[in-house]
């Protein structure tokens, strides 16, 4: 870390037809008429199994919104898998990481007899092999539900058979905005320091073998690495830089990528700050729901900008900020720096 100075859901009856169009998901967030609340209430005499997978603090709170959204909707739940009728994944970005997909084959494998269904989620399509496995899988896949517009349009291309339910939900992050978590982290909120909390993976800045495209084995590996890991790093410190540059905040300047943290440092740094700059999607969600002044920063796709036009923009605003590749990668020598951990 461096410190620089600067209703209750009432059950309806289940819908005639298993796949959701986009054009019935515009409506509140988790109402009855919601995709994803309609599958979990024509299921709610079923015991669910929540999986889970290897993600980080951003990936919590998608949990725990999920069990909000379970508990809210009366439903059972068992830490026992070989006890449940459905096993779910909460949801997340499970289709662009190898690792979720090896989750989803192990619970497969594991319990061939469970239903499975994933949670709302980014839907991508290149980067792994999920459509095909699911294709190619005895598996019990019931449902897979997106949680943005383009993710559900890509999702309605996979072409799978009636039996896997799909629909246009929200990510469970955002149930979580009328909860007593929230709420008591408003109360104890405080406005200490500027918080510029940004990712250093490939989807923080465009791997150099998907920029190169028919060309990309000309390169050896190790020349790739290095020069991700050298665009990785000048990335981030031009969104720092962009930070101490614009914010008229008098607070200090704190980096850290939060998300990688554990989760009761997450919550309470997201709380700490006046400000919260990020590219991460869930610090985003987090510093909204706590009323926080919240600056959204590009990836390497739009799975802030679409998450928030649909599931926040009417209650909320964050303000997008668009191009920090070509400011100059050092903080101005006006914010001392203070303390690097």
């Amino acid at each position: 870390v461096s410190m620089i100075d600067t209703g209750d859901f009432m059950p309806v009856n289940p819908p005639r037809t298993r796949v959701f169009t986009a054009s019935s998901c515009s409506v509140p967030l988790f109402s009855r008429d919601d995709p994803y609340v309609r599958f979990l209430l024509e299921n709610r005499n079923r015991v669910f199994y929540m999986k889970p997978w290897d993600g980080n603090s951003g990936d919590d709170l998608i949990w725990l919104g999920t069990e909000y959204l379970l508990d809210s909707l009366h439903l059972s739940r068992t830490l026992d898998p070989r006890a449940a009728d459905v096993i779910l994944i909460p949801g997340g970005n499970q289709t662009m990481w190898w690792p979720n997909i090896d989750v989803w084959k192990e619970v497969w494998s594991r319990w061939p007899d469970k239903d499975f269904v994933v949670g709302p989620t980014t839907i991508y399509l290149g980067i792994t092999n999920w459509d095909q496995d699911v294709r190619q899988s005895h598996a019990r896949v019931r449902a897979i539900f997106a949680r943005d517009p383009e993710s559900y349009a890509i999702l309605q291309t996979c072409g799978f058979d009636g039996d896997i339910t799909t629909g246009l939900s929200h990510d469970p992050a955002v149930f979580l905005r009328d909860s007593e978590l929230i709420r008591a982290h408003k109360e104890a909120a405080t406005n200490d320091f500027v918080l510029a909390t940004f990712r250093d993976d490939w989807e923080g800045t465009r791997p150099l073998r998907e920029r190169l495209g028919r060309w990309a084995d000309l390169v050896p590996s190790c020349v790739q690495r290095r020069m991700d890991r050298h665009r990785r790093k000048k990335s981030r410190e031009s969104k720092i830089a962009h930070v101490a540059r614009r914010t008229r905040c008098t607070r200090p300047l704190r980096t850290c990528d939060v998300s990688n943290y554990p989760f009761p440092y997450f919550l309470e740094m997201v709380r700490s700050a006046a400000e919260v700059h990020t590219d991460r999607l869930h610090c985003m969600l987090l510093a909204v729901m706590l009323g926080k002044p919240t600056f959204a920063y590009p990836t390497t796709y739009r799975k802030l900008e679409a998450v928030y036009e649909h599931s926040v923009k009417d209650w909320a605003h964050v303000e997008f900020v668009r191009d920090t590749l070509n400011l100059p990668a050092f903080v101005s020598t006006a914010h001392r720096v203070v303390r690097i951990v």
